[in-house]
């Protein structure tokens, strides 16, 4: 017999907080809420209960592995987003809070239109496009293109988890490369935009374990907005729209890169940090 649910649970704390690890409770009980498989209504009705020696034994190491940094999400492979649990595998970017506010402001620019087509390019585990397929029925095509291979096949798994095979499909495509000659409604995108002088300097924990290709980006972390916006001309309709997440104190910058190459209409939204996180241009040639 292994320790009860009770003891392990104290376990991990103990040791999540000797690690400075601010979120310890929370973190401990997720852990081992995913190593059991339980809800956490479900958890809580069995916390007298005791787990078994394999599971104790897994746990522990799950609580080292967290102890030395490894972020949560890659532990249990669960990233929330848009407060669903998406599937996410190391070597893929973790999903973000503060880009649920692009996903926010695309489905509140297209509310009552219909057939939306939609490129989520450097789509990661593919949260923003399945998230606007879940979230709004007129979204019925919806590709997501990733340069990494560990994205593709992270967020195909996440098509088949959320069950949008019929709506949303997974291309690996450096930029517009593979991009079928199709014309998109939206084209949104979270690229990587970290200046690489200042990647060195960038938290530890994202650092040391999230993939640098889904966070630096050449020419002090604008290049993935050029390249993007100098693509999407020919993939969008008459009147699309562009959105993009940036990084602090890019707004103006990416607004410019824009506004160079033809978008109009140019909008800049603040996520909840009240940090400018998303610039939305139109093309209209």
């Amino acid at each position: 017999m292994g320790l009860s649910i009770q003891a392990a649970l104290k376990f991990g704390e103990l040791a999540l907080k000797k690690a400075n690890i601010k979120n310890y409770k929370n973190e401990a009980r997720e852990i081992l809420e995913n190593l059991l498989k339980k809800t956490p209504e479900e958890f809580f009705l069995m916390r007298d209960k005791s787990i078994s020696k394999t599971n104790n034994i897994a746990f522990i190491k799950k609580v080292k592995k967290r102890t030395n940094r490894l972020p949560l999400q890659y532990i249990t492979k669960v990233g929330h987003f848009y407060s669903r649990p998406f599937y996410v595998s190391k070597g893929v970017l973790i999903p973000r809070q503060e880009t649920e506010i692009l996903v926010e402001k695309v489905l509140k620019t297209l509310r009552g239109e219909d057939n939306v087509s939609c490129l989520d390019m450097c789509s990661g585990s593919g949260c923003i496009g399945i998230t606007l397929a879940l979230e709004n029925d007129c979204f019925k095509k919806v590709i997501l293109s990733d340069v990494s291979k560990k994205a593709f096949l992270c967020s195909e798994k996440n098509i088949k988890i959320f069950n949008l095979k019929k709506r949303c499909t997974t291309i690996l495509s450096k930029f517009f490369s593979n991009i079928p000659n199709i014309k998109f409604d939206i084209i949104c995108s979270n690229p990587p935009y970290i200046n690489e002088a200042e990647y060195p300097l960038i938290e530890k924990d994202v650092k040391d374990f999230e993939p640098k290709l889904a966070l630096v980006s050449k020419d002090k972390g604008l290049l993935h907005f050029k390249k993007i916006a100098q693509g999407a001309r020919a993939f969008l309709k008459p009147n699309g729209l562009l959105f993009f997440e940036v990084g602090l104190n890019q707004s103006q910058k990416v607004k410019k890169i824009l506004l160079d190459i033809g978008y109009c209409d140019l909008l800049i939204y603040n996520d909840l940090n009240q940090i400018k996180r998303v610039v939305v241009g139109k093309w209209k040639k």
